[in-house]
C-alpha cells in the first residue's frame, strides 16, 4: 500500500504546493513523472537482490529509506528539492510490491496463489480510498508538509512490523546470484521472450485508462466538476470499490473457469464502460456539477448526485474489468519464469511503472484539457490491451 499512498495522498495538495514552492502545474506534474521513473529504475534490482539475498532484508530496508526521503520531501524549500527527494521515494516505494508478488508465490500453488493474489489486490485497494481522502483533510486543516510527515511516519511504522513480523521465504538453496552478468542476462532473456512482452504489456496498458483519471484527478475533480480537495473521494471510493469487487470475484473463481475466459470477460466490462463513458463525456463536455458547489462534504448548495454518478460509474466499472485480468495474466507470467519470480516480478512492475510515468508525462497533459479527452484515453487504452492479448493468444494458441 505504500506507493499508492506515495502517489495519491499529496494530489490535494497540488494547489497548495504550487502556491507555496512555488512552482508551476506542469511541475508539479513532474513531481509524479520523476518519482515514477525512480520507482522503475530501482524495481529492475529489488526482485534480483530479494532472490540474491532473501526477501526479508530488501523489504525493511527499503520501507527505512522511503521514510527518510519522505521527510526530505517535508522540508524541501523549492521545487527542485521536492524532485529529488520525490525521485528518491520512488527508487524504494516498490520493494514492498515487487517482493511481495514473490513472497505469495513463494508460499502457495497456481489457484490457491490466484486466489492470495486477489486478496493482496483487495488490501492494496483500500490505499488509493484512503489516501486522498487523507491528503484532503491535511491540506485543509494543516501545512502541505504535514502530509509527507503521515507518509514519514507510515513507512517507518511498516519497516518495524515487517522487522518483526515478516518471515523469509526465500531458502538459501534457491538463492540465485547477484552478479550483475548473470542479471542481465536473465532481464535480456525476459525482454527478448514473447510471453514477458505481451503478458507483461497487458495490464499496464489497462491501468492506464484509470490511471490517467488518478494522476490527472485535481484537474478532473476540481477544474471540470468543480469540486474542492476534500472531495477526491467522489472518484477514488468508487474506482477502488470496482477494483475489490473484481479481486474478491477473481479470487472465487479461480479453477473454476478457464483462464482465457476470465480475460475475455473482464476486457468486455472494460470496453462497454468506456464506450458510455465516451458517449457521455461527448454529449455532456461541460460539467454538470453546478459551479457553485465547492465541496460535498461541507454541503455547499444542491448537489446533483446523477450528473456526478453519470461521471464517475463508467469509471469504476471500467476498474472492475481491468482487476478480474490481472491476478490471472500475473500468474502466467510468474509461472513462465518459475526459476527467478523475484526477477520478473521486478521487470514487470518495472515496465508497468515506467507507463505511469510516460502516462504522467504525455497522456494526461492531454487528457485533463477536457472531459472527452479523458474518455478517450480510456478507450484507446482498453483497445491497446486487447489487441495486446489477442497477439498473445495468437501466438500462444494452446493457453487455458
Amino acid at each position: 500500500m505504500l506507493g499508492p499512498f506515495s502517489i495519491d495522498t499529496y494530489l490535494p495538495a497540488f494547489p497548495a504546493m504550487q502556491a507555496a514552492l512555488p512552482a508551476s502545474e506542469t511541475q508539479m506534474q513532474l513531481s509524479l513523472t520523476v518519482y515514477f521513473i525512480g520507482f522503475a529504475i530501482a524495481s529492475l534490482f529489488h526482485g534480483a537482490i530479494s532472490d540474491a539475498v532473501g526477501r526479508r532484508p530488501v523489504v525493511i530496508a527499503t520501507l527505512a529509506i522511503h521514510a527518510a526521503a519522505s521527510v526530505g520531501c517535508a522540508l524541501s524549500p523549492s521545487i527542485g528539492a521536492l524532485l529529488a527527494f520525490r525521485a528518491i521515494q520512488g527508487c524504494f516505494a516498490g520493494a514492498g510490491f515487487v517482493v511481495g508478488r514473490a513472497v505469495v508465490r513463494d508460499l502457495f500453488p497456481g489457484d490457491e496463489a490466484q486466489r492470495q493474489l486477489a486478496r493482496v489486490q483487495m488490501l492494496f485497494a483500500l490505499a488509493p480510498i484512503v489516501a486522498p481522502i487523507l491528503g484532503g483533510w491535511l491540506v485543509a486543516h494543516q501545512s502541505w508538509q504535514s502530509i509527507f510527515w503521515c507518509l514519514a511516519a507510515y513507512g517507518a511504522l511498516l519497516a518495524l512490523w515487517s522487522h518483526l513480523a515478516l518471515p523469509e521465504t526465500h531458502p538459501d538453496h534457491l538463492r540465485l546470484s547477484l552478479a550483475v552478468a548473470p542479471l542481465a542476462r536473465t532481464y535480456r532473456r525476459m525482454l527478448f521472450d514473447r510471453r514477458f512482452l505481451l503478458l507483461g504489456a497487458v495490464p499496464g496498458i489497462n491501468f492506464i485508462g484509470f490511471f490517467t483519471y488518478i494522476a490527472g484527478a485535481p484537474a478532473f475533480l476540481m477544474r471540470h466538476l468543480g469540486l474542492s480537495s476534500k472531495d477526491f473521494a467522489v472518484l477514488f471510493i468508487p474506482g477502488i470499490i470496482g477494483i475489490t469487487a473484481a479481486a474478491w470475484w477473481s479470487g472465487r473463481l479461480a479453477g473454476r473457469i478457464a483462464p482465457r475466459r476470465h480475460v475475455r470477460w473482464g476486457f468486455t466490462v472494460m470496453a462497454v464502460a468506456a464506450l458510455v463513458n465516451l458517449v457521455i463525456s461527448s454529449v455532456w463536455p461541460t460539467p454538470l456539477v453546478a459551479s457553485p458547489v465547492s465541496s460535498l462534504s461541507a454541503g455547499a448548495g444542491d448537489v446533483p448526485y446523477a450528473a456526478l454518478a453519470a461521471y464517475i460509474l463508467p469509471i469504476a466499472t471500467y476498474t472492475f474489468g481491468m482487476a478480474l485480468v490481472t491476478p490471472v495474466l500475473t500468474i502466467k507470467l510468474l509461472d513462465a519464469f518459475a526459476a527467478a519470480r523475484g526477477s520478473v516480478s521486478a521487470l514487470q512492475s518495472s515496465t508497468h511503472v515506467a507507463l505511469m510515468a510516460f502516462t504522467t508525462a504525455l497522456v494526461v497533459p492531454f487528457a485533463q484539457q477536457s472531459l472527452p479527452r479523458f474518455a478517450l484515453t480510456m478507450l484507446l487504452s482498453v483497445t491497446a490491451g486487447a489487441l495486446v492479448w489477442h497477439f498473445y493468444l495468437r501466438s500462444h494458441p494452446d493457453s487455458p
